[in-house]
């Protein structure tokens, strides 16, 4: 049985603040492609991923998926003193994944009590701000080769990880699209293609150039 004080950032909190969040927490297990939540359901607790991965979009008038990440770790919705929280966007896993659940009224009550947990919520809540301010970058600063060039240079491992539809649906963009992106990368000596199939940056201030210029 998982305790909640084997994963971070719960672990950095000292053994009274575990044991006080132990007490209002429920860990939930899903499965890959299993839906946690979806955009506009009534959520009555506050959600932590501490193991596994999830992709979180949201989805147009036109029934297509707008991606904003993948999370392994850290909150999916809002931490908010409100009883009814509503969700702002789908969260499906994409592996099996471990999950903690708190009661917004209980949390709300070790947050006075626990400075610790409090000041521990608050760092996760301003990193997923920070998660939603690369979102409006990307989908509206960026255009197409500016988008693969920062997530070439800011997530290659996560990008070789996966296959180019899945990579080019994260990026919201055509496949096509980020084909043509990726063989002018290759031509003008930015990245390569190793013996695995994995992608290597061969000069990093060209690819960050191509992004620094589109945010300026």
């Amino acid at each position: 049985m998982e305790n909640l004080g084997e994963f971070e950032p719960f672990c950095e909190l000292d053994l009274e603040s575990q044991k006080a969040l132990a007490r209002i927490a429920t860990l939930k297990k899903y499965k890959k492609k299993e839906i946690i939540f979806y955009e506009e359901d009534e959520v009555r607790e506050i959600y932590f991923l501490i193991k596994g991965g999830v992709k979180i979009y949201k989805v147009d008038r036109f029934d297509s998926e707008v991606f904003f990440g993948i999370s392994t770790k850290g909150l999916l919705n809002d931490c908010d003193d409100a009883k009814k929280l509503v969700s702002f966007m789908n969260v499906e896993c994409v592996e099996d994944s471990l999950v903690a659940c708190f009661g917004v009224e209980g949390l709300q009550a070790v947050f006075d009590s626990y400075p610790q947990i409090l000041k521990m919520f608050f760092k996760e809540a301003f990193k997923r701000i920070k998660v939603f301010e690369n979102v409006v970058l990307r989908e509206l600063i960026f255009d197409s080769t500016a988008k693969v060039a920062y997530s070439l240079y800011f997530d290659l491992d996560e990008f070789n990880t996966h296959k180019k539809q899945e990579n080019a649906a994260f990026l919201n963009i055509q496949p096509e699209t980020l084909s043509r992106i990726l063989k002018k990368l290759h031509r003008d000596n930015i990245i390569k293609t190793n013996q695995a199939g994995k992608i290597e940056i061969l000069d990093l201030h060209k690819l960050q150039m191509i992004f620094k210029q589109d945010a300026k």
